[in-house]
């Protein structure tokens, strides 16, 4: 796994990419855009057609890239800043989760990791929450918990109490748990999979267009954005 730091200068890099792939595309566009003769146009925009579709692919490419980024991002500061929150959070076990406690805690946390950081609870879920302090957006905000296991889960505060937690303990909350190591692969593999669900699509639409077309007399028509049951519905 590759440490925050290094993912964000790859999304950086990224999104510079992107910004010449958008100059090519352009380029190529003000090469018929300009020509006041309609034919001529025609014939300049069939010339450069394949090379922009190539190069909007390219840029699809890159956009899902950076989402991976960003989910990969988001895992390598879990695994960089859980620790050192366990440890200072262990300085504290049993003490009250007070508004003094609360600050002492988020002050410490923050020196240490350039994060904000405090404990909520809703409802019945207890949630650490781990902000890095240097975004305006939320891409990279943590919220983790602990895990359940067999219908059980630990508490991170016991009537209001700090509980000392291993790392193993919990889990990220809300987002993918899964570091892809080769992104090309799998955009490779979700484009696949995406062009293949669309066929089915095709296919089911047909279908139900079928079942609609000898549904007579009021029996229920079938669609393919909505759910069909095993049992026939009339």
């Amino acid at each position: 796994m590759k440490k925050f730091t290094d993912i964000l200068k790859e999304v950086n890099k990224t999104y510079q990419t992107i910004k010449e792939v958008d100059e090519k595309i352009n380029e190529l566009q003000n090469t018929y855009l300009n020509i006041m003769d309609l034919k001529e146009r025609h014939e300049q925009r069939k010339n450069v057609e394949n090379d922009i579709v190539i190069l909007e692919e390219k840029k699809k490419d890159l956009q899902i890239t950076i989402k991976i980024l960003n989910s990969n991002a988001k895992i390598a500061l879990y695994g960089e800043t859980l620790p050192i929150v366990l440890e200072v959070l262990a300085k504290y076990k049993n003490k009250p989760y007070g508004p003094k406690t609360e600050e002492k805690i988020k002050d410490e946390i923050k020196e240490k990791t350039n994060c904000s950081f405090y404990i909520s609870t809703r409802y019945s879920s207890q949630e650490y929450h781990i902000i890095p302090l240097e975004f305006s957006n939320n891409n990279y905000n943590i919220e983790c918990g602990t895990k359940c296991i067999d219908g059980k889960q630990k508490k991170l505060l016991e009537e209001n109490k700090i509980q000392v937690l291993e790392f193993n303990d919990l889990t990220l909350y809300y987002t993918s748990k899964e570091y892809v190591d080769n992104i090309p692969k799998r955009i490779k593999e979700l484009k696949r999979l995406y062009k293949k669900a669309y066929e089915k699509q095709q296919e089911l639409a047909e279908i139900c267009s079928k079942y609609n077309n000898l549904a007579v007399g009021n029996i229920k028509n079938i669609y393919k954005d909505k759910n069909i049951y095993p049992n026939m519905e009339i």
